[in-house]
């Protein structure tokens, strides 16, 4: 089983992101949970969720609540307070606009920084600050194939409708990727 957290600031579309991958493992029939949680003021305030996937078919999730993650995708600085909920060697994806250059993360884990920000903004996707952190993911995780990844990510958005932004959710998705 894999478990990822997703966290930063509400509007930062973090709670999305792990709805999208769990809406992956979903669509490839692999049992899945995506918790969510987020303050009383939602654009703003701390918002994060823990998505929960099996790696195989049939593997069950006993408890959708956070554990032990095998990813940290940190939107901002106050997010890496998750550090303590991951495990040793766990990928940290950290938005470097929104983080202290200089700040100091645990040796057992792999980090890397993306400016989630300025990728979003060269491909003309402000919004898809999320699906740049998902592309990098993606790419230092190997959950998925790129291609695949891809394609269940706009078989999501067209699920809501919101098909007509997929060239540019790929963008953003492909600016993150390529960025690590």
């Amino acid at each position: 089983m894999k478990e990822i957290i997703f966290a930063g600031f509400g509007g930062q579309g973090v709670l999305t992101g792990g709805l999208i991958l769990s809406f992956m493992a979903a669509e490839k029939d692999l049992e899945t949970t995506w918790m969510p949680a987020y303050g009383a003021t939602m654009r703003g305030g701390k918002a994060n969720c823990v998505v929960k996937m099996g790696e195989v078919g049939g593997e069950r999730i006993g408890n959708p609540l956070m554990g032990h993650a095998d990813a940290l995708i940190a939107m901002n600085e106050p997010s890496l307070d998750y550090l303590g909920k991951t495990k040793k060697g766990a990928v940290v994806i950290v938005n470097s606009h929104g983080v202290d250059e200089n700040y100091e993360y645990p040796s057992d884990k792999k980090v890397y920084k993306v400016d989630s920000v300025e990728l979003a903004e060269k491909v003309s996707n402000e919004q898809g600050q999320n699906l740049v952190m998902l592309g990098a993911m993606m790419k230092v995780t190997e959950l998925y194939p790129k291609d695949e990844a891809i394609d269940l990510m706009c078989k999501f958005f067209a699920s809501k409708g919101k098909e007509k932004y997929n060239e540019k959710n790929i963008a953003a998705f492909l600016a993150g990727y390529d960025a690590v």
